[in-house]
């Protein structure tokens, strides 16, 4: 993995401020809810942080990366429509904006040096290189199983599954990165784990809670 400069280690560092941020939000609401929640705000978030970091991984060449903010991006932009029409609000066209910034976060990224397409699939390390896809797969597969269950909702809902294939996801890329010698992605999947840990703790909380209410009912 080539170093990247200040600029785009910035530019990294600003996609994982919103990331962090979209849980940051999502765990005080939790918090103060006593169960896990998805606000919206997580998927404005989400979009930021999946526009910023594409145009880091495009100017770092990673493939692995790119490929996964790519179908993150799809999937946070189809949240934010089921709860726009959920909520009564019109969704056109406010998903252009964000596909225009995509482009423009890529075309950047890939001028930002020069550096040929077949070198970076050659060059990369096979081993790690497949368990950041399995793990990226595991990573985006939390978002595809969230907005399966959301579109049989009609609104965007999170079922504990997403929290386990986060932590099995973010534990190899927390590998994968660390192989890489990426600081940007270290970070980022650092206080992934310790988001999803929690949130983990409070679902069972809120099924504990739920369990002796229903036993009192009785």
């Amino acid at each position: 993995m080539n170093a990247a400069n200040p600029l785009w280690f910035a530019i990294g560092l600003a996609a994982q401020a919103a990331f962090s941020a979209r849980f940051l939000v999502q765990w005080v609401l939790s918090e103060r809810a006593r169960k896990s929640l998805m606000p919206v705000h997580f998927w404005y978030f989400s979009c930021a942080g999946a526009v910023l970091l594409l145009a880091y991984a495009t100017h770092q060449r990673d493939l692995v990366i790119c490929l996964g903010q790519l179908a993150g991006l799809a999937i946070y932009l189809r949240n934010l429509e089921l709860d726009r029409r959920h909520s009564g609000g019109r969704p056109l066209f406010f998903a252009w904006p964000w596909l225009t910034w995509a482009a423009v976060a890529i075309a950047l990224g890939w001028m930002s040096k020069p550096e040929p397409i077949l070198k970076v699939i050659t060059g990369a390390d096979p081993l790690w290189t497949v368990i950041g896809m399995v793990g990226q797969v595991l990573f985006t597969g939390r978002f595809v199983l969230q907005l399966w269950y959301s579109e049989r909702a009609g609104r965007p809902v999170n079922p504990i599954y997403f929290w386990y294939l986060s932590m099995a996801g973010s534990v190899l890329l927390f590998s994968y990165a660390v192989a890489q010698r990426d600081p940007v992605i270290i970070l980022g999947q650092s206080f992934g784990i310790v988001v999803y840990l929690r949130n983990l703790a409070l679902i069972r909380r809120q099924a504990q809670a739920e369990g002796a209410s229903a036993q009192q009912s009785q």
